[in-house]
């Protein structure tokens, strides 16, 4: 993801230098869906799509460079679990970001059925990596969804939703066992089934753009754990939404504008388990 601008602001378009290629970044109701880093050529890259695979669509997934070696991507495509492409292989447009990183932006139209798609393949020289896309899966509440891992279980994945209110710094996070899924009639379908932990669970958000910068989410009460729009998420003693700052005290100010741009990792723990997520890149709901 790339910062896409608010309404009231003009549309901005990225040239690439090279090809003469033009991207614009406006406003788009965005879906994005943070899906995670791989390491190929030796550079770590964070991937993201928005919207979902369909047979014959376009779907952009965006590719930010955040470590290791300086290195391009030289292609990306989706790929069957037997290895068949879904798609030629594309080439991304690039720029920088307003942090200095590398962006690519990979326009992808499978050209055959997704329902068996295993991921996104990204391409640096001869090495590649792929990335799972979670076909289905969805942010629910306006905001930016990622991909959620257990440490202690490989094979375990769900799902939290972030929301940055650019106005006054504040965030929403809901955390998901499913965001969606996919048959074969709809790319998205269903409604979100939520995560519960003890309300007393302590969501923890750390700022790698911004050196030293860490917050925390807790529940907004223990009744009935409100959200922004009054939808109660209180079950018996779980819950799966969580606020920042709330009545903590903590400093939201470095957190506003409606052009705030950061990268986020996001950890808690529950019964002595940890669970994680991968970097991702943050802006606040108005300029999606």
């Amino acid at each position: 993801i790339f910062f896409r601008h608010q309404k009231v602001m003009a549309t901005v378009v990225h040239t690439d230098p090279v090809t003469g290629e033009t991207h614009t970044h406006g406003p788009t109701s965005a879906k994005i869906v943070a899906l995670g880093t791989v390491t190929v050529g030796g550079a770590t890259f964070m991937i993201d799509r928005d919207g979902q695979l369909e047979s014959g669509g376009e779907t952009e997934f965006g590719v930010e460079h955040i470590g290791g070696e300086k290195v391009e991507p030289t292609g990306a495509y989706l790929v069957n679990p037997d290895g068949t492409k879904l798609c030629d292989p594309v080439k991304g447009m690039g720029h920088a970001t307003n942090d200095g990183n590398s962006h690519w932006h990979f326009n992808m139209v499978p050209l055959y059925p997704v329902k068996k798609c295993q991921g996104f393949v990204l391409q640096v020289g001869e090495k590649e990596a792929i990335v799972p896309h979670y076909p289905g899966a969805g942010p629910c509440n306006d905001g930016i969804l990622s991909v959620f891992k257990a440490a202690d279980a490989p094979d375990f994945r769900g799902f939290l939703e972030l929301k940055l209110h650019g106005d006054a710094g504040d965030l929403e996070l809901w955390l998901y066992s499913s965001a969606g899924r996919q048959t074969s009639w709809q790319s998205h379908t269903g409604k979100p089934a939520p995560f519960d932990v003890p309300k007393e669970t302590v969501i923890r958000l750390a700022f790698p753009s911004h050196e030293g910068k860490t917050v925390e989410l807790r529940v907004r009460n223990g009744d009935k754990n409100e959200d922004e729009k009054g939808t109660v998420n209180m079950r018996d003693s779980g819950t799966n939404y969580f606020i920042f700052p709330g009545e903590s005290g903590q400093d939201p100010e470095w957190l506003k504008g409606e052009e705030w741009r950061g990268i986020v990792t996001v950890a808690f723990e529950v019964d002595g388990k940890s669970f994680g997520c991968d970097p991702f890149v943050l802006v606040p709901h108005e300029a999606l």
